[in-house]
Parts: C-alpha cells; structure tokens; sequence
C-alpha cells in the first residue's frame, strides 16, 4: 500500500503544479488583453512561448509517460476515455499551432486580430482544466482499480523517482520569464514532486 500511496500522491502534486502553471499563464493572457495597444506583437508572442513550452511539459508529465502506458496494458476498457484525454490536449496544441501560424503571417498591429489570438490562447487553457478534471475524476480511479499488480505499481513508483531525478539534474538557460514568477526555474522543474513528498521505500 505505500507504493500505491507514493505514487497517488506524486500524481497529485503534479497535478497541483499543473493547474498552477495553467492558471499563471490564463493570467498573463487575461492581462495582455487589457495592455494590447501597450504590448502589441511582440508581448502575445512571449505568451506563445511559454504556452507553447508549458504544452511541451504537459506531455512529459508522469501521469503520460508512465500512468497511460500502464492503463494500456493492464485493460482495453478505457480506451475511449484515453482517447478523449487525447483529444483534449490535441486540441490545444491545434489552438497554438493556429495562433503560432497567424503571427507568422503579416498580420501588423490590428487590436482585433491580436485580442482573438488571445482569446484562442484562452481556450486552450479551457481544454488543459478539462483535461485535468478528467483524469483526477475518471482516470486516476481506473489506475487504482485495474493496476492490480504490486510489482506494476512498485515499477511506477521508482519511474516517477527516476523522473524527478532527471528533472532536477536538468540545467536549462534561463526562461524568458517562469509563469509562475520563479526566473531561475525551468517550466519542466515544475512537474517535478517537492522534496517533502514521501519517497518510496524501496524495500518495504
């Protein structure tokens, strides 16, 4: 039961960072929407950036990496529900991809245009805290009941330990600017678990 317990609650702080991140960035583009004569261009291409970086760690997250391929082999029964998870987080990096390609395009500083790019940016958050609901209420239920193994989950645990290793060990350039305000930290150090978080007792 440890191990079960380690890794639920290694997957519940990394969603607690997530939503965290989320809601820095739905923020920032709250806000830029306010300031767009003031910061034009190039201030909703910073926020692509860091959506765009944030995206990119959403998918390196333990709950992808190791939980989802897990599930996969353990059952077939929630296919339909990975595949909406899926859907979610496809249609957010569609949403960027779209605003990334309309910035590219010689759109000059139409208040119009740049206030419907922020509000794209706003529904892929949208799509991320549906996500996010998903797999704390139907997801997470469906790993505890169908990983029935403790030598599945014991294989889990010490995948999470060896990511957050990684993380840690990872030494990126400084961000343009951290969402959550942190300047020396990089987006993918914030998915990995505090050092408070119980680790796992390798020979219990």
């Amino acid at each position: 039961m440890l191990i079960v317990t380690y890794s639920l609650v290694t997957l519940s702080v990394e969603q607690e960072k997530t939503r965290h991140i989320l809601s820095a960035l739905q923020q920032k583009t709250e806000d830029y929407a306010t300031q767009i004569q003031y910061r034009g261009r190039s201030g909703l291409e910073a926020i692509l950036s860091q959506f765009t970086q944030f995206d990119v760690a959403c998918r390196e997250r333990n709950v992808e990496l190791y939980v989802i391929p897990a599930i996969r082999r353990a059952t077939q029964e929630a296919d339909s529900l990975l595949a909406e998870l899926e859907s979610f987080s496809n249609m957010g990096s569609n949403i960027l991809k779209s605003v990334r390609h309309r910035l590219q395009q010689d759109i000059g500083q139409s208040v119009h245009i740049m206030k419907g790019l922020a509000s794209a940016m706003g529904l892929y958050c949208h799509h991320l805290l549906a996500r996010l609901a998903k797999e704390e209420q139907e997801l997470f239920p469906v790993a505890r009941r169908v990983i029935v193994s403790e030598e599945e989950w014991f294989a889990i645990a010490s995948q999470f330990i060896s990511h957050e290793a990684e993380l840690h060990a990872y030494k990126p350039s400084p961000p343009l600017h951290a969402p959550t305000g942190d300047e020396s930290a990089s987006m993918h150090r914030h998915f990995a678990p505090e050092r408070n978080v119980p680790m796992l007792a390798m020979h219990d």
